[in-house]
């Protein structure tokens, strides 16, 4: 009766390994389905910026003008906002403009999405932003892109692994060098840590 009461106190070792190894499955499972929902997302984003991107390299080639540059949109394009007229030095340099960059890459059905509201995807870190905009230093938010740089795909809130991958699948590798930049040194010295816990305000790839 004794030796009964005492083994039913406990668990043996045997079931103490099968939970463990239960437990192990299920951590593994988590991780694993963590892990393949972050690739997708981060697939997502790279589609999402070269489909922007050739988009915008499109508009150029029908329109011969940088979709928010156009100073026929309103004629060219149905039902553009009328307000939306470009100025004619081929630079987006102001808000407004970046605004009817996207409108007109919607509206002339060059890229799904509705025409009065931002880009934005389902990103890793909440939703990222984009949009066709001016390098200008002040519009863009990423300090030190190289002077010689007019238009670019603005990328706004994601992360270093994210924006690293995406270079190199479009670029050199490096955050800091080439088409695809962020601000000075925010994935490492060498342009190229991918860390998902370091958060990219910005990322500029260039058009022109």
């Amino acid at each position: 009766m004794t030796e009964s009461r005492h083994r039913a106190q406990g668990f043996t070792l045997v079931e103490i390994a099968i939970v463990l190894v239960i437990i192990g499955l299920l951590l593994a499972g988590l991780l694993n389905a963590q892990s393949v929902l972050r690739n997708a997302r981060t697939k997502d984003a790279i589609k999402a910026v070269t489909d922007l991107a050739n988009a915008a390299q499109q508009f150029h080639d029908r329109y011969g003008a940088w979709p928010g540059t156009l100073q026929t949109a309103a004629a060219s394009i149905p039902n553009m906002t009328v307000a939306c007229v470009g100025n004619a030095t081929g630079l987006i340099a102001s808000a407004a403009e970046s605004a009817c960059a996207s409108e007109s890459l919607i509206r002339s059905s060059m890229l799904r999405g509705d025409a009065t509201q931002p880009i934005r995807i389902s990103g890793t870190n909440g939703f990222t932003t984009l949009s066709v905009t001016g390098a200008a230093v002040g519009l863009s938010g990423i300090a030190g892109l190289p002077a010689n740089w007019r238009n670019i795909v603005r990328v706004q809130t994601t992360d270093c692994d994210v924006i690293v991958q995406m270079d190199r699948l479009l670029d050199d590798g490096s955050a800091n060098t080439g088409n695809l930049r962020t601000a000075a040194n925010v994935c490492g010295a060498g342009g190229s840590d991918q860390s998902e816990i370091l958060l990219v305000a910005n990322a500029a790839l260039r058009l022109n």
